[in-house]
């Protein structure tokens, strides 16, 4: 699958942070086929309530962080590997030491033109340009996912 993956940490009203990565598949079909298998190990379509109360729903995804660095997304039943491997800043790295990160899923187009690569802060509202018209839209999916220091096997995890 060809993806573009980007890192970022959400931060809310009350300083509170969390580490974020959101996946943007090349083409439509990728999208659906990951769309899937996000709802199926738990992620959903967020509203928009639901995203700027920070009430995201816990998944069975894990995503992998190896030497400071993403390498994948284990849905519980397949796993994602990132193409390049994503380094993780050390302000990322300290969001996602809670051991559970935002994990968002958004439509081809939404993102382009943003610089995914780079390391993130913003608040919850607008992490990436063009993220929240795709949660006012209902078109991002997202969860909670574990944070892994070991590649999860490939396979069922659950």
């Amino acid at each position: 699958m060809s993806a573009t993956w980007g890192l970022g940490v959400l931060q809310s009203d009350d300083g509170d942070r969390w580490a974020q990565v959101v996946i943007q598949p090349d083409e439509t079909s990728e999208h659906a086929e990951l769309a899937v298998r996000l709802k199926s190990a738990g992620c959903k379509r967020l509203s928009r309530r639901e995203w700027d109360g920070g009430l995201w729903p816990l998944s069975k995804c894990s995503v992998t962080v190896e030497a400071g660095r993403l390498t994948q997304l284990h849905t519980g039943r397949s796993r994602i590997l990132c193409s390049e491997p994503m380094p993780a800043s050390t302000r990322w790295q300290a969001a996602a030491e809670r051991g559970r990160v935002l994990l968002a899923l958004v439509q081809p187009g939404t993102l382009n033109g943003v610089p995914l690569d780079v390391d993130v802060v913003a608040d919850a509202a607008e992490p990436w340009p063009g993220m929240l018209d795709a949660v006012s839209a209902g078109r991002l999916l997202g969860g909670l996912a574990e944070v892994r220091t070991n590649a999860e096997p490939y396979g069922r995890r659950w």
